[in-house]
């Protein structure tokens, strides 16, 4: 069975339109901040912890996820996740006070975007390929950077039109909408996957045993890959919560901000399947190496932005780190498979994925203080460089 047959591309597609919908509009938070800050008059630092909650939420929220993927299949999974997320941002739009913010908009709508997000696409694509999936999850992935290019001017737009509730109840809407015919798709063929890869277990979509939680707790590949997807997102998160304040405060328009940071996002989907294509064809270390240069380069060019004249450094760090951020995520995952296969591969990699959330959490709180402390962006974004870095060392063991 070809492992690009109509139905596995559908799959694809599918975990496409659940990152477009869950991170698209969870990544353009950058765009809420000013108008935020602006109507309730908040510090950056305790806006910036509305964005910490809700990758509090994306990543402790990966065991859960995890579990119930194993224990109830994906199906319930999805239909959870589209609810949370509508709900959250339906509540944001009505919410007054930062705990209400970091309850909704932070825990509950991240817990709706890990329940829509890697675990889930992750443990249905292995599923349905073998030799190309870091391709396949890269494709899936690469939802999140177009869904930032569409949510951003639509979320500036219409935060022009009617303020930033107005801007979250449209959203919610459309997530409701999009809830109702996830309910009538085939999940007992999504979930059974293709005989040559899955062995059937009683429950009917599990695979046969394998490692489980506490036996992947006691090897370096499970602390490998949750140090990587921690300090990584330190960086990557220290830095995206502040981009379109940086661009306004440095002279640009605001919609001009969001397009921009939203021309980031055009590029990611080519910057992940690029990455997966190389990380499948030549090897997972040259393309990480590729990918780490690039967002570290991308950051450099936003150093060096002081006022609109500097367009230059804007496209390039558009260019670079559109091109490489989130490229890390299909690699961790595949490698995850590769190290962990087996009835608990869910817990297992949501397990990993905490990393990922609790070092966007961590990045997202020390941006916004820094910024607080120090007036500039200087220190956010070496933080941003250094966190990059150390998240990359333990590749050096773990790929090829």
């Amino acid at each position: 069975m070809s492992e690009f047959s109509r139905f596995s591309v559908f799959l694809v597609l599918m975990c496409f339109v659940f990152g477009l919908i869950s991170r698209g509009l969870h990544d353009s938070f950058s765009v809420f901040v000013p108008a935020i800050e602006g109507e309730l008059g908040w510090s950056r630092a305790e806006i910036a912890s509305i964005y910490a909650c809700g990758m509090i939420g994306i990543g402790f929220g990966g065991p859960l996820v995890g579990w119930l993927f194993d224990r109830f299949g994906p199906k319930r999974l999805a239909v959870a996740g589209l609810v949370a997320c509508a709900l959250a941002t339906a509540a944001a739009s009505r919410a007054d006070a930062l705990w209400q913010f970091q309850a909704t908009l932070g825990l509950l709508y991240g817990t709706g975007v890990v329940a829509l997000g890697a675990v889930l696409q992750t443990a249905i694509l292995s599923r349905w390929f073998r030799s190309r999936l870091t391709t396949a999850i890269a494709v899936g992935y690469s939802a999140n950077g177009l869904g930032m290019l569409i949510f951003a001017p639509v979320a500036q737009t219409l935060i022009g039109e009617g303020g930033f509730r107005f801007a979250y109840a449209a959203f919610a809407g459309l997530v409701a909408l999009v809830a109702v015919p996830v309910l009538f798709l085939p999940w007992q063929r999504i979930a059974a996957g293709r005989p040559d890869i899955v062995v059937p277990a009683a429950a009917g979509f599990q695979r046969a045993e394998g490692p489980t939680l506490a036996d992947a707790m006691r090897t370096f590949p499970f602390w490998g890959l949750t140090w990587a997807f921690c300090l990584t997102s330190v960086g990557i998160y220290a830095l995206t919560p502040q981009v379109v304040a940086l661009l306004v405060e440095a002279g640009f328009a605001p919609l001009e901000a969001a397009s921009l940071y939203g021309l980031s996002g055009l590029l990611m989907p080519v910057g992940m399947v690029a990455i997966g294509y190389l990380a499948d064809r030549v090897g997972q270390r040259l393309a990480l190496t590729l990918a780490y240069g690039a967002t570290v380069g991308g950051v450099l060019a936003l150093a060096l932005v002081e006022s609109p004249a500097d367009m230059i450094f804007v496209i390039l760090f558009a260019l670079l780190f559109g091109l490489s951020t989130g490229t890390r995520g299909p690699v961790i995952a595949r490698l995850a498979m590769r190290y962990f296969e087996g009835a608990h591969q869910g817990r297992i990699y949501g397990s990993i994925t905490v990393g990922m959330g609790a070092g966007g959490a961590i990045g997202a709180v020390l941006g916004g203080a820094i910024r607080d402390w120090t007036g500039g962006y200087a220190g956010v974004l070496a933080l941003s460089v250094a966190a990059l870095a150390l998240g990359a060392l333990p590749f050096a063991r773990l790929t090829n």
